[in-house]
């Protein structure tokens, strides 16, 4: 059955305009309703939930002459793009002194890795949450479009790649969490910033991996 553009149109709530501004007030308003942007070719449309306000898909919708839907794509939001930057650009500052000639990377080369090493956790978790609410969100438009696509074999959530991943990244993690809250106490309000980035990247990360386990279970739980 084709899907035509008045199908997808009933995907959405409340019609916006695609701009960075609509999606950083959709962030702080909160609003769960599923939005989006209607042109001459195309559909946009994205929805956040209350476990991810920040790194939701963007789905586009192209459409044929005659209206009928030839592809799907996505991408992250604009505002999940600067969460992102804004992380990585204040751990690289972190790194560097006031007097840029006073910087030696040999004396602070454990500063260095222990920060790159975050950077890297910080575009792992945002990837991670992206991918899942991509594949949650998409596999609801298929079944409200009653689109009928080849079912892939999911990722074993514990291949020999994923448990190494996981053997690195979760202690870490709790590293990090541990790190963050000793700072709070330890020097108060002068390191609230960089505690509260440390425990939400790390927590997110946790919460969402673990949280893909648990879908995979329970995905495989049903197909048995």
């Amino acid at each position: 059955m084709e899907v035509t553009k008045k199908d997808v149109e009933k995907l959405i709530e409340l019609r916006k305009e695609n701009t960075f501004l609509n999606h950083l007030w959709n962030i702080f308003s909160r609003n769960m309703t599923a939005k989006g942007e209607v042109s001459r070719n195309e559909i946009k449309v994205w929805r956040q939930n209350m476990w991810n306000l920040t790194f939701y898909p963007i789905f586009t919708f192209e459409f044929n002459a005659n209206n009928h839907l030839i592809n799907i794509s996505t991408k992250l939001n604009p505002v999940g793009k600067m969460i992102i930057g804004f992380i990585i650009i204040g751990l690289i500052w972190l790194i560097f002194p006031k007097n840029l000639s006073d910087f030696d990377i040999f004396e602070k080369w454990q500063m260095a890795t222990f920060l790159l090493v975050f950077s890297f956790l910080v575009v792992w978790v945002a990837r991670k949450v992206y991918r899942f609410e991509k594949q949650n969100q998409l596999e609801q438009i298929f079944e409200i479009l009653d689109i009928e696509v080849e079912e892939k074999e999911p990722e074993r959530e514990w291949s020999l790649k994923n448990v190494l991943i996981r053997l690195f990244t979760y202690p870490f993690s709790l590293f990090i969490v541990f790190i963050s809250v000793w700072l709070l106490f330890e020097n108060g309000i002068r390191n609230i910033l960089q505690s509260v980035i440390g425990i939400g990247v790390c927590g997110m990360y946790l919460y969402a991996d673990i949280k893909m386990i648990m879908r995979a279970k329970k995905t495989t739980g049903n197909t048995v």
